[in-house]
C-alpha cells in the first residue's frame, strides 16, 4: 500500500503491526524532510529562530505527529517527532547562510501554512517548496539600483547635500552589484562584507575627491555613511533582540555575535580604506538644516530610503505599499519625542516599540511574517554615523 500523502497512515487488514511502523516512519521521515526544508528556508531568508521553530512545529503536528521537539540555531533545525507507537524519529538540517530575501520568507511562511491547513499534500508541497529556491521578487538591476538608492538617500538623511547623493549612489548600485556576484559563489559571509566595505570606502573616497577635482564639493564623512547602510547587519541584531526576549537566550546571543563580527568586518574594512587612500580624504562640514528645512529632508528620504531597503531585501511591492503607513508613523513620532522629549534612548525606544506592535498587527492581518514590516520602520534608527564616526576615530 503506497503512503498516503496528506496525512498520517492507517493501517490495512492485510498487514501486520511491523509493516504499519515501517510506513509510518518513512511517512514522517518525509514529512520531516519537507518540514526543515521549509525552516531552512525561512532561517536563511532572515526569519527569527522562534518563527522557524514555530512552522517547523505545526507542520509535523497538523501531519499528525503526536509529539513534536523542535531546536534552532541560526545555523542548524534539529526536530524530533514521536509516533503512536512510542518510537521516534528525528533530522537535523544545516544553514549555511542568513540573508536579507523577505521574498523567500514570504513564500516559504506562506508554504507552511497551506501544508498546516491541508491545502496541499506533502508531495505538492515539496514540489512548491524547489520552486521557492529559484524565485525572485525582482529582476537584477532593480535590486542594483535599490542599493544605490538605499546609499544615496541615507547620505542626504544623515545630513550630507543633494551633491554627496550622486556619488553615494554610484559606491551603492556598484557595491550590490559585487554583492549579487560574490554571493552566487557562495563566498564567506565575513570575508564578502569586508570585502565590499573596502570597495564601498574606497570607491567613496576616490569619488568624492574627483567630484572636489570638477568643483563640487562632497563630503566624505557623508557619502561613507550612506554607502555603511548597504552592508549594516540590521536584521541580524534585530532578530537577536526579539529572540532573546522570547526566551531563546543561545540562538539570540549566537545571532547577535554574528552581527557584532559583521560590524568588525565592515569597521575593517572601511578603515582600511581610509588607511589605503589617507591622503586623498578632504573633510567637508555637513550641511546643517533647521526648522521645517530639516523635517522635509530627513522625512521624504527616509520615507523614500526605507522603500529601497524593502526592495534590496526582495520584498515585494504589495507589502511595501502596506508598511510605508509603519515607517511613515514610526518616524513622526521619532520627531516629535526628538524635539519634545531631548531623550535619545526614549526616542528610539518609544518608535522602535511602535514600529514593532505595529508590525505584528500587520503580520496577522495579511498573514505575512512580521520581519517584513519591521524592519523598514527601523531600518532609520541604525546608527550607521555612529559606526563611521567610531571607526574613523579610531584610524
Amino acid at each position: 500500500m503506497d503512503i498516503i500523502k496528506d496525512n498520517m497512515p492507517t493501517p490495512s487488514a492485510d498487514e501486520d503491526g511491523a509493516g504499519y511502523a515501517e510506513r509510518q516512519r518513512r511517512y514522517f521521515d518525509r514529512v520531516l524532510a519537507l518540514a526543515l526544508g521549509i525552516g531552512a528556508g525561512l532561517l536563511s531568508s532572515g526569519a527569527s529562530v522562534s518563527r522557524v521553530e514555530t512552522a517547523v512545529k505545526l507542520i509535523c503536528l497538523a501531519c499528525g505527529a503526536r509529539e513534536v521537539n523542535v531546536m534552532s540555531f541560526p545555523s542548524v533545525i534539529i526536530c524530533s517527532v514521536r509516533l503512536a507507537d512510542g518510537s521516534e524519529v528525528a533530522q537535523l538540517k544545516r544553514n549555511f547562510e542568513v540573508s536579507n530575501d523577505f521574498f523567500k520568507m514570504e513564500q516559504c511562511n506562506q508554504l507552511s501554512r497551506d501544508v498546516c491547513s491541508k491545502k496541499l499534500t506533502v508531495e505538492e508541497a515539496e514540489v512548491r517548496l524547489r520552486e521557492i529556491g529559484s524565485s525572485r521578487a525582482y529582476k537584477t538591476p532593480v535590486t542594483v539600483l535599490s542599493g544605490g538608492l538605499v546609499a544615496g538617500l541615507f547620505t542626504v538623511y544623515f545630513g550630507g547635500a543633494l551633491i554627496d547623493g550622486i556619488p553615494a549612489f554610484i559606491t551603492g548600485c556598484l557595491m550590490m552589484f559585487a554583492n549579487i556576484l560574490l554571493s552566487r559563489r557562495d563566498f564567506n559571509s565575513y570575508a564578502r562584507t569586508f570585502v565590499l566595505s573596502l570597495l564601498g570606502g574606497m570607491l567613496s573616497i576616490l569619488l568624492c575627491r574627483l567630484f572636489i577635482l570638477c568643483g563640487a564639493n562632497c563630503s566624505v564623512s557623508m557619502v561613507t555613511i550612506g554607502t555603511i547602510m548597504v552592508v549594516v547587519p540590521g536584521l541580524l541584531i534585530c532578530n537577536a533582540v526579539r529572540d532573546m526576549f522570547s526566551g531563546d537566550i543561545y540562538s539570540g546571543a549566537f545571532e547577535f555575535l554574528n552581527g557584532v563580527l559583521s560590524i568588525l568586518a565592515i569597521a575593517a574594512g572601511y578603515g582600511a580604506s581610509l588607511i589605503l587612500l589617507r591622503s586623498l580624504v578632504v573633510y567637508i562640514e555637513p550641511a546643517v538644516r533647521t526648522g521645517w528645512e530639516y523635517y522635509i529632508y530627513t522625512t521624504v528620504t527616509c520615507l523614500i530610503g526605507a522603500c529601497a531597503v524593502g526592495v534590496m531585501f526582495n520584498c515585494t511591492f504589495k507589502k511595501i505599499l502596506i508598511g510605508t503607513g509603519n515607517i511613515l508613523v514610526t518616524f513622526l513620532i521619532f520627531l516629535v519625542l526628538q524635539k519634545y522629549a531631548g531623550d535619545v534612548f526614549l526616542e528610539h525606544f518609544v518608535s522602535t516599540l511602535f514600529a514593532a506592535v505595529v508590525a505584528e498587527v500587520l503580520a496577522r492581518v495579511f498573514k505575512a511574517p512580521s520581519t517584513i514590516f519591521l524592519v523598514p520602520a527601523i531600518i532609520v534608527f541604525v546608527p550607521g554615523g555612529s559606526l563611521y564616526y567610531t571607526m574613523n576615530g579610531i584610524v
